[in-house]
């Protein structure tokens, strides 16, 4: 995604949060093995975003599971998927309190589909936002197949888009 901003939109996409990126994200997301994005939306102490990971990278396969192993690694992956620590770690001193999660794919739906994607939308409150100055991407500790993440991020500093790895998993506001 390209995006190119003044300060007066950068200013509304503030208010509006990481949603006003994933609007048109399905229609211009390029699907790549190994390859995720991020958009994240810090604001006076209110996390919020979106990931999109192709379920290959995390399950080994996109297809709708056809042995019992493939069935349990689905299944321990929706279970998983209950808790944000799964995928992101933000700093303890920033006592943040996950407020929403939803992780979607049409995999879980039984749908089938040529590319599969794992959608997670995600918000915290955290009471003490001055400590807010990093997020950890735990997802790559947990999913070798998983490579990369491009991060597109919008916080008390600005605007920023970094890419994201297992050797670098660290997301500095």
């Amino acid at each position: 995604m390209k995006c190119f901003l003044t300060a007066t939109s950068l200013g509304l996409l503030c208010l509006a949060g990481p949603h006003a990126f994933a609007q048109d994200k399905h229609a211009h997301a390029a699907h790549s093995h190994g390859v995720g994005s991020l958009e994240l939306s810090v604001q006076a102490g209110k996390v919020s975003g979106s990931f999109e990971i192709p379920m290959e990278s995390l399950l080994g396969h996109e297809h709708l599971p056809r042995t019992e192993a493939q069935k349990k690694a689905m299944a321990n992956l929706q279970s998983a998927l209950a808790s944000a620590d799964y995928f992101i770690a933000l700093p303890a001193a920033a006592q943040c309190k996950q407020i929403s999660l939803k992780a979607s794919s049409s995999m879980f739906e039984g749908k089938k589909s040529e590319h599969s994607d794992l959608d997670i939308d995600f918000s915290f409150d955290c009471a003490q936002p001055a400590a807010l100055t990093e997020l950890r991407i735990s997802l790559f500790s947990k999913h070798a197949r998983l490579k990369s993440l491009k991060a597109d991020m919008v916080g008390p500093k600005g605007q920023k888009s970094v890419t994201l790895t297992a050797k670098d998993p660290v997301l500095r506001f």
